[in-house]
């Protein structure tokens, strides 16, 4: 199976990284009312960008399984900057410069910026959830999962689409990018010779399909 994230669990780690920043400046906070304003309302607004961007990404909602899928290169921002630091000694020497500049800004600054970009992040995690939320009291569980469609090997059998060879009933045989498999109808239903059908998933030489909608 391919390794997928629910985007609402990214949602609330962004949420409660932000709220634990505010909380270690929390003695500044009442005398920053203008940091606080700043950041929910660039947060606000980047959260409600962020999310109609997303939201047109979002494919199979017209699916019955593996439904509401966002294909992603990095299921997090986290992984996407371990990655890079990992594969490259200037990225890492990059980021470490990046943590000290903001270490001595706020030394400069006082606590002003912290209360921005916790505020900031606070408000744009919030926007997202509000959009998280609706779309799946609509759709059902929203998830990030990794793009292997151009994958070698079984995983990139995944949401391939076929034809039956053999009826499946619920078992039977499929024809998948030239080479053909043991089948299993997920849905239990048969399924007819020559119908089209995707794979769903895969377990040793066995895919198991859904039949395609018309």
């Amino acid at each position: 199976m391919v390794k997928q994230v629910r985007v609402m669990h990214n949602v609330l780690v962004l949420a409660m990284l932000c709220f634990g920043l505010l909380w270690l400046v929390r003695g500044h906070i009442p005398s920053s009312p203008g940091a606080v304003a700043i950041g929910a309302l660039l947060g606000l607004g980047y959260g409600g960008f962020y999310w109609s961007r997303l939201a047109r990404r979002v494919v199979r909602r017209d699916r019955r399984f593996a439904r509401n899928k966002i294909f992603v290169s990095f299921l997090s921002v986290f992984e996407l900057a371990v990655l890079a630091a990992a594969s490259s000694h200037v990225i890492l020497i990059v980021l470490g410069l990046l943590l000290l500049v903001g270490m001595v800004l706020g030394l400069i600054t006082g606590h002003w910026w912290i209360v921005v970009a916790g505020g900031f992040g606070l408000s744009t995690a919030a926007t997202l959830a509000v959009g998280v939320l609706r779309y799946e009291h609509r759709h059902g569980p929203l998830h990030y999962q990794y793009d292997s469609r151009a994958w070698a090997g079984g995983e990139g059998l995944l949401y391939q689409t076929g034809q039956v060879i053999e009826p499946l009933t619920p078992a039977g045989r499929v024809m998948v990018n030239g080479e053909s498999w043991n089948a299993v109808a997920l849905g239990g239903e048969a399924i007819a010779n020559g119908e089209c059908v995707e794979v769903i998933s895969r377990k040793g030489l066995t895919l198991y399909v859904d039949r395609l909608p018309v």
